[in-house]
């Protein structure tokens, strides 16, 4: 039974730790698009940027909505895990419930995600993964993924 506890203490903690967004669906927060080094990068023009001005209304409430559902999830779970007397049904209900707010997360981000593509198109959508890589990995030297030349951007 402690090695049980132990596993699934040890599984809960990596699931709550490291429940970041599956590839390409963390996008710059906020109203990135307003930014003028990303506006020159990606050539946008103002209808692009009422596009995607219009899309983030429309999701926004959306998204912070279900990270916050996910948030409170992890909270329950995280009291289930240290609660005694140890109700094990009880965690693996609330671990089941993190995992569809999870998914449903990953599923509300890359819907957003598709209508920005749709709105860039695939070369600037290409750009903007980039730049958001490299923002993402300027401390961590030495990260290029395979076919990436240090300091260039694939194209």
């Amino acid at each position: 039974m402690k090695r049980f506890m132990g596993t699934l203490l040890l599984w809960t903690t990596a699931l709550v730790a490291l429940s970041s967004p599956l590839f390409g669906q963390e996008v710059r927060p906020g109203r990135w698009w307003k930014d003028p080094h990303i506006v020159r990068e990606l050539q946008l023009g103002r209808h692009e940027q009422k596009a995607l001005d219009d899309l983030y209304e429309r999701n926004r409430g959306v998204l912070t909505e279900t990270r916050a559902d996910l948030e409170e999830e992890r909270a329950r779970l995280k009291r289930a895990m240290s609660q005694e007397p140890f109700d094990e049904r009880r965690v693996k209900e609330h671990l089941r419930r993190v995992e569809e707010k999870q998914q449903k997360l990953t599923q509300e981000r890359m819907r957003y995600l598709i209508e920005v593509r749709k709105i860039l198109g695939q070369g600037r959508f290409k750009t903007l993964e980039d730049m958001a890589y490299e923002r993402q990995n300027r401390q961590a030297p030495g990260n290029d993924p395979p076919g990436r030349t240090k300091g260039r951007r694939r194209r």
